[in-house]
């Protein structure tokens, strides 16, 4: 994957996670939960699917 795909990737995936990670918990009512639940999810993620594809 090229870097600038990558970069591009990483920075969409996590600000759509910590912006449906804010609306649950406020929601919900927990604080920082899913904001940092959704934030980790974002970031490993992102890297699992860097190393799938530099492996193919």
């Amino acid at each position: 994957m090229d870097p600038l795909k990558f970069s591009g990737f990483l920075l969409v995936n996590l600000l759509f996670c910590i912006w449906i990670g804010w609306l649950l918990d406020s929601w919900t009512g927990l604080s920082p939960v899913f904001l940092i639940v959704l934030t980790l999810y974002a970031v490993i993620g992102s890297f699992v699917l860097l190393f799938k594809k530099m492996k193919k």
